[in-house]
C-alpha cells in the first residue's frame, strides 16, 4: 500500500486567512516573517567648543581663588586711649586683656620713649597696678607683654622712684619677684626690670622689702642661663647695701657666683660687660666689702678662684 504524502506548499505561496481574516486561526497557515529596517544609531555630535578665556574667568571667580583682602591697618595707640586700655586690662581676660596690654607696651616702646615718664608720673593714670596684675597670669602673652612694658617704664630715673616707692610698688616689685621665684618663662625680663630699678641708689635698700621670697631661701633660683645672668646683675647692685649683703650671705648666692667664675670656659680677657662672669665677679667684689657676707665668700672658695686671675693680671 502506497502511503500518501502531503504535498508541500510552495515557499512563496501567500498565506490564507481564516474565517475572520486571522491567519493564526488556520492550522495550515504559515505566517511569513517580515523584516523591518533597523533604527539608525544616533551619531554623537561634537561638543561645543569653549573659549578658554571664559573658562579661566569662571574658574577664578570661585571664592577659593579670590585673593584675601588686605587687612585694614589698625590705628596706632594714642595717649588718650590709655584709660580705656587700662579698663580692659582690669575687667577682661584672655585675648582681650592681652591685646590691651600690647597697646600699652607699644605706647612706651623704643619708638615712643617720650611717653614713658608721662605714663607713670603724670598722675593721670594708674598704669602700674594693671601691669602688676598681668604678672599673676599663669600663661599667655599678657604676662610677657606686661614684663616688656615694665622694663621700658623702669628706664627713666623719674619712674624708678615711683615704681619702687609709690603706692603700686608692693604689687609691682612683689609680682616681679614672684615670677622670678617660680621661674616662669619670662623671669629673666623681671630680673632686668628690677635691675633697672636698682640703679637708683634710694631703691637699693627698700626693694627686697617687697620680695615674697622667704629669708634664707635662694632668690637666684636654679635657673636658666639668661635668668641667672640677669639675676646676678640685679644682685650686683643690691649687694651695695650692707643690709642686703647680710641677707645674701645667708643664701647660696656666694657659692653660686664663685662657681660661675670657677666653672667658666671663657678666659677673663674675653669677659664682656653684662656677661655672667662680669656680673658674678662684681657680686663677689661688692659682697666682700661687708663682714656679714665676707665669711660666706671665703667659705665658698672665692680666694682660690680670684688669686689665679689676679696673678695673670686679668683683673683691672
Amino acid at each position: 500500500m502506497v502511503p500518501f504524502r502531503k504535498k508541500k506548499s510552495p515557499k512563496n505561496v501567500e498565506t490564507t486567512t481564516g474565517k475572520d481574516g486571522d491567519a493564526a486561526n488556520s492550522p495550515d497557515a504559515k505566517v511569513e516573517e517580515t523584516q523591518t529596517d533597523p533604527k539608525p544609531v544616533p551619531v554623537p555630535s561634537e561638543p561645543p567648543k569653549m573659549d578658554l578665556r571664559i573658562f579661566f574667568n569662571q574658574l577664578i571667580s570661585f571664592p577659593i581663588f579670590q585673593p584675601k583682602p588686605a587687612p585694614v591697618p589698625s590705628k596706632p595707640p594714642q595717649m588718650e586711649d590709655i584709660s580705656d586700655l587700662l579698663k580692659t586690662m582690669m575687667t577682661e581676660k584672655g585675648e582681650k586683656s592681652a591685646a590691651a596690654t600690647k597697646r600699652i607696651y607699644e605706647l612706651c616702646d623704643v619708638g615712643h620713649k617720650q611717653n614713658r615718664v608721662p605714663m607713670v608720673c603724670s598722675g593721670k593714670y594708674d598704669i602700674l597696678t594693671p601691669l602688676a596684675q598681668c604678672l599673676t597670669q599663669e600663661s599667655g602673652g599678657g604676662r610677657r607683654l606686661a614684663c616688656l612694658a615694665l622694663n621700658n617704664l623702669s628706664i627713666p630715673t623719674e619712674n624708678k622712684r615711683v615704681m619702687a616707692h609709690g603706692p603700686p610698688s608692693s604689687a609691682v616689685i612683689g609680682g616681679l619677684c614672684k615670677v622670678i621665684a617660680e621661674e616662669k618663662q619670662d623671669f629673666y625680663l623681671c630680673c632686668i626690670c628690677l635691675m633697672n630699678l636698682s640703679f637708683l641708689e634710694a631703691n637699693i635698700t627698700t626693694m627686697l622689702q617687697h620680695s615674697p621670697v622667704a629669708e634664707g631661701s635662694d632668690p637666684s633660683g636654679s635657673g636658666k642661663s639668661e635668668g641667672v645672668r640677669w639675676a646676678c646683675g640685679l644682685i650686683k647692685n643690691l649687694a651695695l647695701s650692707e643690709e642686703n649683703a647680710a641677707i645674701f650671705g645667708k643664701t647660696d648666692i656666694p657659692k653660686c657666683v664663685v662657681d660661675n667664675i670657677r666653672n667658666t670656659t671663657v678666659p677673663p680677657p674675653r669677659w664682656t660687660a653684662n656677661s655672667l662672669e662680669h656680673f658674678s665677679l662684681f657680686v663677689i667684689l661688692n659682697l666682700s666689702h661687708w663682714p656679714v657676707s665676707r665669711d660666706a665668700l671665703i667659705a665658698a672658695g672665692a680666694i682660690g678662684v680670684i688669686k689665679p686671675i689676679m696673678a695673670e693680671g686679668d683683673l683691672q
